[in-house]
């Protein structure tokens, strides 16, 4: 054991999602060990730095950087950290119910509880999966988005949904399905109540959805929704009322949004536009 102290603070944050069946943990560990222990949920565990360790099923595992920490419900586990700067890593835990659920959505059919088949593991596609669900989880998202970003790391952990059939009326589907969302832009809308409208699967949606438009249909709502709240700054509504009408959470939400997606602020947008019509005018 070579933990030190380390110059950066030990923390641990657990909390619940949006999504119910799902929690988060996020945490630095220096000096605190988990003695034996087991979740009832899965345990979807990502290193962010440092190192930790695990005693599991009588072997010392090893968290390094990147690696993936994968649990079926009940597995009794320890974990410490095992470097003197500690460990970072963030987890998911996902309830069966909830899993079940989603691979019903996928069409996967499973005998038994679902299992994963590692503790260990490191995948990119993984990785990028559970990255973009934490974000979705973790700061103001819609649930399409969330909903979205679950299935598509159910999917990946589970091997699930490469053998989905084609029902070969998928372009007047995902038309369908864009005029709604164009339509509704500004509603939460879920993954199910797309899916129950055209007669897919939820997962089978989003990726039909993703193959024809090229984004899947959280990011086609959101970009709906930046193309109407920009076009209302040309107007003199004030930009908290903008964020509500076009569907975010708040101003703030607004300027994260179009910030990233058009590298300038809902505010600087507006003022240059007024800038140039004072130009032209002139």
């Amino acid at each position: 054991m070579r933990v030190a102290r380390s110059r950066h603070p030990e923390y641990a944050h657990l909390w619940t999602a949006d999504i119910p069946g799902v929690e988060l943990f996020q945490a630095h560990l220096v000096r605190h060990r988990f003695g034996k222990h087991f979740h009832e949920s899965y345990t979807i565990g990502f290193n962010d730095g440092g190192q930790g360790y695990c005693d599991y099923r009588g072997e010392r595992l090893l968290n390094h950087r990147g690696n993936f920490n994968l649990l079926n419900p009940g597995e009794v586990h320890t974990g410490a950290a095992d470097a003197p700067e500690g460990w970072w890593f963030r987890n998911l835990y996902l309830s069966i119910p909830l899993v079940e659920q989603s691979l019903a959505q996928i069409n996967q059919s499973c005998r038994g509880l679902p299992s994963l088949k590692i503790p260990t593991a490191r995948d990119a596609q993984l990785e990028q999966a559970f990255n973009q669900l934490f974000q979705a989880l973790a700061q103001p998202t819609h649930r399409l988005a969330q909903q979205s970003c679950l299935l598509a790391l159910i999917a990946r952990l589970f091997d699930a949904g490469e053998t989905v059939p084609r029902r070969g009326n998928e372009t007047v589907v995902i038309a369908t399905v864009c005029t709604y969302l164009e339509t509704h832009y500004a509603e939460d809308t879920s993954i199910e109540d797309l899916a129950n409208r055209v007669g897919l699967s939820p997962f089978y949606l989003i990726r039909s959805f993703r193959q024809q438009m090229g984004l899947p249909p959280h990011s086609y709502q959101r970009q709906i929704r930046l193309l109407r709240a920009k076009r209302a700054l040309a107007t003199d509504q004030p930009l908290s009322e903008i964020a509500l009408a076009t569907g975010f959470y708040d101003q703030s939400h607004l300027n994260r949004v179009f910030k990233q997606a058009f590298a300038t602020t809902p505010g600087q947008y507006r003022q240059r536009c007024r800038q140039g019509s004072s130009v032209q005018d002139a």
